[in-house]
């Protein structure tokens, strides 16, 4: 499999409307092509096997994330109440759309970002090409399991994509990377056990070797089609967030959740301006302009929050929220800082930013604004 340099396919954002959901996906793919850039993991790697393509992770991802892409506008109230919606809401066939979009990021954030680990994970001590001879210094590691209810996230998803909207690449990639996720899970349990309880040291590495081949493949197979899947929906999302935030703003007015999302629309925005392979092909421009419109939505989520106190305290989660909300706009204005005084941007510099910005997904898709 073709080796990148960095992938920016998991910060995907769910556009949904009450609890908020991003990315997961995550930013973790970023993470391990930065560090593999800097020629770090997150784990010691054995060095007579040669760095993963797709490196070790060590956090297992968040549950589905929040969305992002359009800065706000529109300066908070005066009295911190809420505006009369300006925007008209989706059409029927822009909600469809949206939906459809919805459930294939729900399943790549639920399964992409930890298949990549565990293929990292396996692929960190064993050699691809000829497989486990069961005495490696780090077989140990073995592999991650993955999570079962992805099976059932990513085949409704692609279920509901032959009925929505015409989206036939996305719908063909849908429907592969189901196919291999299911096969995945059951696999990848089953060497794990295999792994952890050394069972190898009884069958003197028969199961390993027959299994290897089995892995890779699976795994090469859902890989293609995640890369396919998270391509397409990259395509429409810019598009689908802006329809989803005027939706936010016409059923409930610029209150909380319409700051919320703004707030990580503009997170994903900045997170656009990372290169997908290549860190010499960094903009520092853009990711100044992207900055500009971060901070001016996070005074404006901030303004409203203080402002409204009562709303405030009774959305779930809010506060861990806000405080991942500050510690990703610290880290995006350390390196803006950088760059503005004419330095350049290295992989350890992104690398602090991406990881503020996973545990900001974390906390945004905990988010619930109808909490009692």
């Amino acid at each position: 499999m073709a080796k990148r340099f960095f992938s920016r396919r998991s910060i995907l954002s769910i556009v949904i409307l009450m609890p908020l959901a991003l990315g997961a996906c995550d930013g973790s793919f970023i993470r391990h092509k930065l560090e593999e850039y800097a020629g770090k993991t997150s784990k010691p790697v054995p060095p007579p096997v040669p760095p993963p393509s797709l490196p070790i992770a060590v956090p297992p991802p968040p549950p589905p994330p929040v969305p992002p892409t359009v800065p706000s506008d529109t300066q908070v109230p005066p009295g911190g109440t809420a505006t009369l919606p300006t925007n008209p809401p989706p059409a029927a066939d822009d909600a469809a759309l949206i939906e459809e979009i919805n459930g294939y990021v729900k399943c790549l954030n639920r399964s992409a970002s930890r298949t990549a680990d565990s293929h990292s994970r396996y692929l960190s001590w064993v050699n691809e090409k000829t497989g486990p001879t069961c005495k490696e210094n780090y077989i140990s590691y073995g592999l991650y399991t993955l999570y079962e209810d992805g099976v059932k996230t990513c085949n409704d998803a692609a279920e509901k994509g032959k009925a929505g909207p015409s989206l036939p690449k996305a719908e063909q990639a849908a429907v592969e990377l189901a196919a291999a996720y299911a096969e995945l899970v059951p696999l990848t349990q089953k060497a794990s056990d295999y792994y952890d309880q050394q069972d190898y040291k009884d069958d003197n590495c028969a199961k390993a070797k027959e299994m290897h081949p089995q892995l890779i493949a699976a795994f090469n197979r859902f890989l293609s089609a995640e890369k396919k899947l998270s391509a397409e929906v990259d395509s429409y999302k810019a598009d689908v967030e802006v329809k989803e935030l005027a939706k936010i703003e016409q059923q409930q007015g610029k209150r909380l959740a319409y700051y919320t999302q703004s707030f990580m629309i503009n997170s994903r925005r900045l997170m656009r301006t990372i290169p997908k392979d290549d860190i010499s092909q960094f903009q520092s421009a853009n990711y100044i302009t992207a900055f500009d419109g971060l901070n001016k939505a996070y005074d404006e989520l901030l303004a409203y929050a203080a402002a409204n106190a009562p709303e405030t305290s009774k959305t779930f989660w809010y506060s861990g929220f806000e405080s991942s909300a500050k510690g990703f706009l610290t880290k995006a204005k350390f390196l803006k800082r950088d760059l503005a005084e004419g330095k350049k941007a290295d992989a350890r510099s992104l690398n602090e930013v991406v990881e503020a910005y996973n545990r900001l997904v974390g906390d945004a898709n905990n988010l619930r604004f109808d909490f009692p």
